[in-house]
């Protein structure tokens, strides 16, 4: 009976991890089943035991950060403070397809696995999940690594060896702090908190062309403006971004609308209701878009990926932000550094749940004249030889 009550219990833990989430609005109550089942399971077999971590013992590590662009730019502190700890070990990180790049030549990693195409072998000593998730700490317990770090939000803390509760609904804090907090938990100290970007030859060679074809000199002051977002709900209006555009350009600044290949018609949409002539830097690789961006003097945007590559580059950062849903506002997802300023209004929604939203009135509310005003703002902070082309 032990034996049939054990292997039962094995096949529908399997069944359960094996399957993706449902999306659908049982999908909590799901997670908590799966959790509540892994749990029973791993805490039978003695897997989950919470072991102190011995530094002398760790020589190879696996970061997890497969989510988005941003994600993992705010990630960066946090992969430093694992070098800094482990000078001498070998530290691998795990990223998805569409982010490698920001990553591919960062003095802190050995290695940078991609995330569905590369294999997680088995022989790791420490894993650190960045971010919650049942995924990202399955992963974890996949490494094989002794020692385990993650959150346990959205299920599968019963992989971790080391859990910190996701509580950022409720503490709300940056992701900068978020990511930081794992690995102190890993046991790593924190010296430095400034996100990186790799900065490539073939990045720079090609913001360079692009800079002499379209007669861009030192002394014009380069605005570059996103206006896309992968979320509806946190995408300010084209009608807004092509009247910041126009305002830009009648004080004779050179605009650059930039946009993934996705972003095309977005972009081609915001330029057709202006009245000044943009630049366009369409369909650019993460590494090429890195580029034109350090080479700017002014970032716009949403709170999207290429916000967070300006903040990183110190450019200065005019961001609009809609929700204040805690995982959505910019207390967690804002420029990280000084200088940066966020434009944001708050509409009476106490109870806010940007993925129901049908009206995003906060973003609506946002006019011109507001984002006109924080970019007079940064004026002081542009480099010197641009500051004349300001009124």
């Amino acid at each position: 009976c032990v034996l049939v009550c054990f292997f039962f219990s094995f096949f529908v833990f399997f069944f359960l991890m094996i399957r993706r989430p449902p999306r659908s609005t049982l999908f909590p109550y799901t997670t908590l089943f799966r959790s509540a089942i892994g749990g029973i399971y791993f805490a039978l077999l003695r897997l989950t035991s919470c072991k102190r971590i011995e530094r002398s013992r760790i020589a190879k590590i696996l970061i997890i950060r497969i989510d988005g662009i941003g994600d993992l730019i705010l990630s960066t502190p946090a992969i430093k403070a694992v070098r800094n700890t482990f000078p001498d070990a070998q530290i691998h990180l795990l990223v998805s397809e569409y982010a490698k790049d920001l990553v591919m030549h960062n003095p802190d990693l050995n290695k940078v696995l991609i995330h569905k195409k590369d294999v997680v072998a088995g022989n790791y000593d420490l894993a650190i999940a960045l971010h919650p998730g049942m995924l990202q700490n399955r992963l974890a317990f996949r490494s094989g690594a002794e020692w385990r770090v993650g959150y346990t939000g959205w299920g599968g803390g019963f992989f971790l060896t080391h859990k910190l509760k996701d509580d950022r609904a409720v503490r709300v804090r940056h992701e900068v702090e978020s990511a930081l907090e794992v690995v102190k938990e890993a046991g790593c100290e924190i010296k430095d908190k400034k996100p990186e970007v790799s900065v490539t030859e073939e990045g720079e060679r090609f913001a360079e062309i692009f800079f002499q074809k379209n007669d861009l000199m030192p002394d014009n002051l380069i605005v570059v403006i996103h206006p896309g977002a992968r979320q509806e709900y946190i995408r300010w209006g084209e009608e807004g971004f092509a009247g910041v555009a126009d305002e830009l350009i009648k004080q004779n600044a050179k605009v650059i609308l930039v946009g993934d290949k996705e972003e095309k018609q977005l972009l081609e949409e915001t330029g057709s209701l202006m009245k000044g002539k943009p630049l366009f830097a369409t369909g650019l690789r993460l590494t090429q878009l890195i580029s034109i961006i350090k080479r700017s003097d002014l970032f716009i945007g949403n709170s999207t990926g290429p916000m967070h590559i300006a903040a990183a580059l110190q450019v200065p950062v005019v961001a609009v932000f809609g929700p204040v849903h805690p995982l959505d506002s910019y207390k967690e997802w804002g420029p990280w550094g000084g200088g940066h300023i966020v434009v944001s209004k708050y509409p009476d929604c106490p109870e806010c749940h940007p993925t129901d939203c049908k009206t995003f009135e906060c973003m609506r509310l946002i006019t011109v004249q507001d984002v006109m005003n924080a970019v007079r703002v940064q004026s002081g902070r542009i480099r010197e030889c641009s500051v004349k082309a300001w009124k």
